[in-house]
């Protein structure tokens, strides 16, 4: 079972050519002595390629843009109710990041993440599995950072003070069938999970609890668009990321 390999065809391609996910979860905050709150739901397309380094290892270039609905009225984000201190703030709308990226490299018989470039935050420690289980691969890829989550304008810079330790769990699976043949890219889905310190337009001020947001993740083709209603907001929130119903990351 080569790792690289898996990886590669799994997340992205062995061709250089882009490959999209769509990352569909709910945010939440617990405090203690309280039911879970849901804020709400987040919708990101995320686009990834893989560029040849040596022997096997690969750069993997990313870019994404993405938004958050209101949880009860499910249109983009505007003002959100505090639920525990019935302050009214101004939710996140809408964020895009990138051009960001990591490179994949075989060590012993798994892999190693290292290099890795991101605009709003700083890796601290990244681990990548990958598993066989009933004819399924799985890939586990956990990441430990700082990092900003996103307000009203976007995520704001480290230097700004608002970032804050986070954990971020990728989990994608693929049928073993589909990597023993030469596809140079297969079909994969799976789920994600992330903790972070909850952001100041939250209005907690400073109660104790755990922000996080978990969902479902799809590798895709672009058309037809796996969410066709997220796909036309985002077209109307990101036109300079649109050539008609193409997409246009900025890579550069």
């Amino acid at each position: 079972m080569n790792a690289a390999d898996i990886y590669r065809r799994t997340l992205t391609s062995r061709e250089d050519v882009p490959t999209a996910w769509w990352y569909l979860g709910t945010t939440t905050f617990a405090a203690e002595g309280h039911p879970e709150i849901v804020v709400n739901h987040v919708e990101t397309v995320m686009l990834y390629r893989a560029e040849p380094l040596d022997g096997d290892a690969f750069r993997v270039p990313w870019w994404e843009i993405g938004l958050f609905r209101d949880a009860i009225t499910g249109e983009i984000a505007s003002d959100w109710t505090n639920p525990l201190t019935g302050a009214i703030v101004q939710a996140a709308r809408t964020f895009e990041e990138g051009p960001s990226g990591y490179t994949i490299r075989p060590e012993g018989s798994g892999i190693i993440l290292t290099d890795a470039v991101q605009a709003f935050a700083q890796l601290d420690k990244a681990t990548v599995t990958v598993a066989e289980d009933n004819g399924r691969i799985s890939v586990t890829q956990v990441e430990e950072k700082v990092r900003s989550f996103p307000g009203r304008d976007g995520i704001p810079d480290l230097d700004r003070g608002e970032g804050t330790r986070s954990r971020t769990v990728l989990q994608w699976f693929a049928d073993a069938a589909d990597l023993a043949g030469d596809a140079p890219s297969v079909p994969s889905t799976g789920l994600y999970s992330f903790q972070i310190g909850a952001p100041p337009w939250l209005g907690m001020d400073g109660r104790p609890g755990i922000f996080s947001v978990k969902g479902l993740m799809h590798k895709t083709p672009l058309d037809p668009p796996l969410n066709p209603r997220g796909w036309a907001d985002l077209k109307r929130l990101f036109p300079h990321y649109f050539d008609g119903d193409t997409i246009l990351p900025g890579w550069g």
